[in-house]
């Protein structure tokens, strides 16, 4: 009769858990499921590139606003002048504008008297024509300081275009166009029945 090794039993529900089995003598060694752990990183990732995707969205389509100005900048309220010292004004540009009227007046009745004896062109009109210019540019020169923010329009006004005449007049000459000088010296006269009337020299 053939003997047969003993089988063992299947477990049963209520038998204890079979003890793990040690290989050379060491604890047991547990499986690494790398798998699964690269799913896990490969997932995270997928993630952080989603929130830094939308966050850049949202910021470009939200620009930051700009900061509002906070300051109030109150412009300063216009000078005020007592009649004092806007009668004063006036009466220092109206003294500094005749004394300028005349010295030009003068230097060019002088240049045309030696423009008739002597010609022209001659070396005394040439001279007289120098003084005449240096004459005019000197007097607005020392006429503008006279003038100052006081100064009542009445008779600031005409004066500074005066100027702005005798100057037109000066630069005529240089460029020998004599007929923009001579138009520039006659709207110049015109405004000398504006000024003397209104600083009371006549």
């Amino acid at each position: 009769m053939t003997s047969h090794s003993a089988q063992p039993a299947p477990p049963s529900a209520d038998s204890p858990p079979t003890p793990p089995h040690f290989y050379g003598g060491g604890p047991p060694v547990p499986r690494i499921r790398s798998h699964r752990r690269a799913g896990i990183a490969a997932a995270a990732a997928f993630v952080i590139a989603a929130a830094a995707a939308t966050t850049t969205a949202i910021a470009l389509a939200s620009p930051a606003t700009p900061a509002q100005h906070t300051i109030n900048i109150v412009p300063a309220p216009p000078m005020t002048y007592s009649s004092e010292k806007i009668q004063a004004a006036k009466d220092t540009a109206c003294t500094a504008w005749d004394q300028a009227a005349r010295a030009i007046a003068s230097a060019g009745k002088l240049r045309a008297a030696l423009a008739k004896s002597t010609g022209g062109s001659s070396i005394d009109t040439e001279e007289a024509r120098t003084d005449e210019k240096l004459t005019t540019a000197s007097q607005i020169a020392f006429l503008r300081t006279e003038l100052s923010p006081v100064t009542p329009p009445v008779v600031g006004t005409p004066i500074s275009d005066w100027i702005t005449e005798q100057i037109d007049s000066m630069h005529g000459v240089n460029v020998r166009d004599w007929n923009a000088s001579e138009a520039a010296t006659k709207r110049g006269n015109d405004l000398v029945d504006v000024i003397a009337p209104a600083c009371g020299l006549r």
